[in-house]
């Protein structure tokens, strides 16, 4: 018996990928979002306009999803819709539960009229991050209402610290979701002089800016992109993606998008399983993924390829993933009772 199974709902388990601890700023002030007109929410995360139709994102933010699945966005008051989705090309390197190089586009349908884009550049001086998302670091006594309900857009002004610093904040301090510091790759900032109240990233803040300079001219040199467990509560630096480095990739003017196209997916046998797909979007490579549910409730790989021969009973997923150079999609999933 064949079940469709809802796209949407089952991206994180296709893609194994979860958000980096990285929501609102911690110990921030609030600012009005026509202080910062450049900066944008894109999906549950942050971002920035980099170019009058292409916002600059952290790829765990929108890897694995399709424009439609990211949603519409707000840049300077001009309601968007995401057209499109490009991961960096080295998105196939993890960083512990997350990527590597940790940045995407997203192109928008119209560009938004009036607003100037940030400029992507390299400075260590004193920088501010800006973000919606939690105000309060996990573990400081406040409530569950408190920690999600948010603070509304801030912002915080943080110390870069050197490459040498990163590396040893985090040489024993490693959170959970297991991220390294690469010092070719990211830059770190924590709160300017270590005393209470602490400013610092935190859930929710992901995709967003660390920018130097005017709100007029800003310069962003960084895309948040992990942090320590406590949100800098431990004294912790938050970590960014250094956008000088990947300044080619964001305003390459005909990146690789990734996939948006579903295909119908099918599964068909009894003692042999055969996954087929079908509609399979030009340029894109489809790979296939045998699951079933683990006695735990998540999903546990059991085989690739597109057969499967079950050595027990139970329900079996298929799940067709879509690649290219920008990305890849969870493009189509089918279960089957066996």
């Amino acid at each position: 018996m064949s079940l469709r199974i809802c796209i949407a709902a089952l991206v994180g388990l296709a893609t194994g990928l979860s958000a980096a601890p990285a929501g609102a700023v911690v110990g921030g002030e609030k600012i009005t979002p026509e202080a910062v007109p450049w900066f944008a929410q894109v999906g549950n995360c942050g971002g920035t306009l980099v170019t009058p139709d292409r916002l600059l994102t952290a790829a765990h933010c929108v890897g694995g999803m399709s424009p439609s699945q990211v949603g519409k966005t707000v840049v300077g008051g001009q309601l968007r819709t995401i057209t499109h989705v490009a991961l960096h090309p080295g998105y196939h390197r993890r960083n512990g539960e997350n990527y590597l190089d940790d940045v995407a586009i997203v192109a928008l349908d119209q560009p938004v009229a009036g607003v100037a884009p940030v400029t992507l550049g390299e400075s260590g001086a004193p920088a501010r991050i800006v973000g919606l998302g939690r105000p309060f670091a996990p573990g400081t006594g406040h409530s569950e209402a408190e920690m999600y309900n948010g603070g509304g857009l801030k912002q915080a002004t943080l110390r870069q610290l050197s490459d040498r610093e990163c590396a040893t904040a985090f040489a024993h301090n490693r959170p959970g979701t297991g991220e390294r510091f690469n010092a070719a790759r990211m830059r770190c900032a924590a709160d300017v002089d270590g005393r209470e109240p602490l400013s610092s990233g935190c859930f929710g803040d992901s995709g967003g800016p660390l920018v130097v300079g005017l709100d007029s001219a800003p310069v962003q040199v960084g895309v948040v992109s992990w942090g320590g467990d406590k949100c800098g509560a431990d004294h912790s630096p938050s970590v960014f993606a250094d956008a000088g480095r990947y300044r080619d990739f964001i305003l390459d003017p005909d990146p690789v998008w990734a996939p948006t196209r579903s295909v119908s997916v099918r599964v068909t046998g009894t003692r042999s399983l055969k996954c087929s797909a079908a509609g399979r979007e030009p340029g894109t490579t489809l790979t296939y993924t045998w699951k079933r549910r683990s006695h735990r409730g998540g999903m546990q790989v059991i085989g690739t390829g597109r057969t499967h021969r079950p050595t027990s009973s139970g329900r079996f997923f298929c799940f067709v993933t879509a690649s290219n150079a920008g990305g890849e999609l969870l493009a189509g999933v089918d279960e089957v009772l066996r």
